[in-house]
């Protein structure tokens, strides 16, 4: 498999990760079982989860990069 393949790739699966997590989040079903440490502090929950996937999304740039230029 050719290298920018597998990088697009692995862009468009982190991003839909990345989407798809922020829905869960958001999800009506997740705010009815009455949990109260649910809704404290949502902006730095969601914030933090972003900022972990753009660490991974960066290294593995990294590692493609590391790997293209050899």
């Amino acid at each position: 498999m050719d290298t920018n393949i597998m990088l697009i790739v692995t862009f468009i699966i982190m991003a839909i990760a990345a989407i798809l997590t922020i829905r869960v989040g958001l999800s009506a079903g997740n705010k009815e079982e009455n949990n109260s440490s649910y809704a404290a502090n949502k902006g730095r929950k969601i914030r933090r989860l972003l900022y972990i996937y753009l660490v991974v999304i960066v290294a593995v740039l990294i590692v493609f990069i590391v790997i293209m230029r050899r």
